[in-house]
């Protein structure tokens, strides 16, 4: 098996949005570690900064991570979540051999 690729996402969500987001992400967690090639899925938010979230995936290709963006419980997280948001989100893709970010 070969390196597998890592996403980090970081994300900033408003005070009075954070239950519309931890619910959306639930649903969205439990979908995507379903799918093909997905190694590892966690959402995490900072102890020190309240809203500040940071995910962590694992993939075993670029080709999954794709078809994850397109994935319908992605897609309604992204559509449910965009108005939690205090900035857009920082997303970085780590390729065994580089790092693009999306």
């Amino acid at each position: 098996m070969s390196e597998p690729f890592i996403v980090i996402a970081r994300i900033e969500i408003r005070p009075d949005e954070w239950e519309r987001f931890v619910a959306a992400a639930g649903d969205c967690i439990d979908a995507t570690r379903r799918e093909q090639g997905c190694f590892a899925y966690e959402i995490h938010e900072s102890l020190t900064q309240p809203g500040r979230f940071v995910s962590y995936e694992s993939w075993e290709t670029r080709a999954d991570i794709d078809r994850n963006l397109r994935s319908p419980h992605t897609v309604a997280f992204r559509e449910a979540t965009r108005a939690c948001v205090t900035a857009p989100p920082v997303i970085e893709v780590i390729d065994p051999r580089s790092i693009d970010r999306l």
